[in-house]
């Protein structure tokens, strides 16, 4: 991992990975988090890899522990309006930019998931889930917290199953948008195709 030759120079350095989620949904906001970690955290993070790759139950486990243990982190959303607005790259590089500031001091190491930001001297790492497990853990904050946020949705907009689908393009979501159209939290700015 990107984070053991930092370490094994200096056990104190802190270590930013930032992840963004919800880039290609239909509905809803992109979010983006930042954690901040250094080795003390080690033994914490044995289970942390690619949200993806993670049931629901193990990533909510380890948003707990990240809770209860006090890693520091922040989260942030652009609504669909912004997203409308200012489009999407926009959008994805504010969320990621807003949650790395709350944590960053000048003195950590900055690696954020595949997307190139121009501050921080941050370092845009591929596959970055993969590779640093910094990312990998503000990927699970954030996909923890926005699928919060698309199941409050769901009791608002029932029609679109965001509870199931968290605003992704299922077939199902594009059903329910043939038959009820658009709602309030959709991206008018994508060419949503219904079926």
């Amino acid at each position: 991992m990107i984070e053991d030759k930092v370490w094994s120079e200096d056990p104190n350095k802190y270590i930013i990975g930032a992840d963004e989620v919800g880039r290609g949904s239909f509905a809803g906001p992109i979010c983006a988090a930042a954690v901040k970690i250094n080795y003390s955290h080690l033994e914490l993070l044995t289970n942390v890899k690619d949200s993806k790759k993670l049931s629901q139950k193990k990533r909510e486990d380890i948003f707990s522990m990240v809770q209860i243990n006090n890693i520091k982190y922040s989260f942030k959303e652009s609504s669909n309006n912004f997203i409308d607005q200012f489009g999407i790259k926009n959008a994805n590089e504010r969320v990621l930019t807003d949650s790395i500031s709350d944590l960053y001091t000048g003195n950590e190491i900055v690696y954020v998931d595949h997307f190139k930001i121009n501050d921080f001297k941050s370092i845009s790492v591929v596959r970055g889930e993969d590779n640093c497990r910094a990312i990998a853990l503000a990927s699970i904050v954030a996909k923890v917290l926005r699928d919060s946020l698309m199941i409050k949705f769901s009791e608002k907009y029932p029609e679109y199953s965001f509870e199931k689908n968290k605003g992704y393009g299922t077939k199902d979501h594009r059903e329910a948008i043939s038959k009820y159209g658009l709602s309030n939290i959709h991206r008018k700015s994508f060419n949503l195709k219904p079926i």
